[in-house]
Order: structure tokens, then C-alpha cells, then sequence
């Protein structure tokens, strides 16, 4: 796969943002989606900026909260392209035009190739380039 967030080039790379144990995939057209890898079956929850079927979710501020069963998991700005997990446990993560920002920490003209994660995401911090963790669902085109 071939993708450019903004100036951050992903080149040979299953997945460009791996945030926690989800799968961010950018649109040429700047959309974003996000895909749940934490079953056995990966499981889109956000297509194109917006809530994917059968997802359920509720509308605050400029975006959205994705639920999983009672619980809330995740907010969305696609204006803002913002994800903020709602445990607190994973950074904050912006994916703009100029960057990528990762709570406090910002990526900027980065180029990122032939690794199966470009940029991962989780508790204890970040990694540029990588493996999949595993247990994680496959993601297939």
C-alpha cells in the first residue's frame, strides 16, 4: 500500500497508523478510516469519515463516540481528524495535512517503508516502522 498522510509518505505498508489495536487507513481524498483488529475478524468502524453500519456510536462536539457493547471507546473529529481514546490509556492522535501529532510528540516529513506498520501507536509510547503485534486480526484488501 501506498499512502501519503499530509508529508508522511507510507510506502509498502500494510497498515500506515497502527493506534492501539486499530488500523488507521488515510483516502486520497483525505478521508479517514478506522478499523478495529482486535477480534478475529477485523471490523471496520469508521469508513470515509463517518460511522461504519451496525456501529454504534452517539454525536458530541465535532464528531463522534464509537461504542463497543455498554462502553465507549473512542471519539472521531473528521474536521479535526482527532482520535482520543476515551480510557485515556492510548495518546490522542492528530492526523493533519502537515502532521502527525502523537499526544505531545509531532511527526513531520517522515517517509516510512516496507515495514507492515508504518507508525505504531499504544500505552507506552510509539514506534516508526514495525512489526504487527500479535493477535491481532489481519487486515486484506
Amino acid at each position: 500500500m501506498h499512502i501519503r498522510f499530509g508529508t508522511q509518505t507510507f510506502s509498502n505498508v500494510l497498515i500506515p497508523v497502527l493506534w492501539g489495536k486499530r488500523a488507521i487507513i488515510g483516502h486520497p481524498t483525505g478521508e479517514l478510516s478506522v478499523v478495529d483488529l482486535s477480534e478475529p475478524v477485523a471490523r471496520p468502524e469508521i469508513v470515509g469519515d463517518k460511522p461504519w453500519v451496525n456501529i454504534e456510536f452517539s454525536e458530541q462536539e465535532d464528531g463522534f463516540v464509537i461504542f463497543k457493547g455498554d462502553s465507549q471507546v473512542f471519539f472521531y473529529s473528521p474536521p479535526r481528524k482527532v482520535l482520543r481514546d476515551m480510557s485515556g490509556t492510548l495518546p490522542e492522535c492528530e492526523i493533519s495535512s502537515e502532521q502527525i501529532r502523537i499526544g505531545g510528540s509531532i511527526i513531520r516529513n517522515s517517509s516510512v517503508s516496507g515495514s507492515p506498520v508504518g507508525i505504531g501507536i499504544s500505552e507506552n509510547g510509539f514506534f516508526i516502522g514495525g512489526q504487527m503485534p500479535a493477535g491481532l486480526a489481519a487486515l486484506t484488501f
